[in-house]
């Protein structure tokens, strides 16, 4: 029952706020709130890593991949974001309006009284948005 109120709750949220926090969260929990609140994204299982467990999606256009990295029980333990530099702009706009900004690429979030850093780190090709919990 827990579960089913948090998704609602979840899917409420997803029209005013595109970036969602699934730190914590099981895997089949992710991909039911994937699949209806992030449309912009879909599931890719082509690639597989013996080394990490993850999920992976990607956009329609490719200028996105977003990544579940999932503890040995499958909850997610840090996610990961790289994108393309055309969506950079588009991307620190919303971080500013829905993270608290502590340098030029580092922001602040607290939920549910667990707090996370989010980072942002340019490449040469694209950038990075890496979410954890802090320590």
């Amino acid at each position: 029952m827990n579960r089913i109120i948090v998704i609602s709750f979840l899917i409420l949220l997803s029209g005013a706020c595109k970036s969602q926090n699934l730190i914590g969260y099981h895997s089949d929990d992710i991909k039911k709130i994937m699949r209806e609140t992030q449309n912009e994204f879909r599931l890719n299982n082509d690639t597989k890593n013996e080394y990490y467990n993850y999920l992976k999606y990607e956009n329609r256009l490719g200028t996105k991949t977003f990544l579940f990295f999932l503890s040995e029980n499958d909850t997610c333990k840090y996610t990961k974001l790289m994108c393309d530099h055309s969506e950079l702009k588009k991307t620190l706009k919303m971080l500013n309006e829905n993270y608290k900004p502590v340098n030029e690429n580092i922001w602040n979030e607290e939920k549910n009284n667990e707090k996370y850093t989010v980072t942002l780190k340019k490449e040469q090709w694209y950038f990075t948005i890496i979410t954890r919990r802090k320590m």
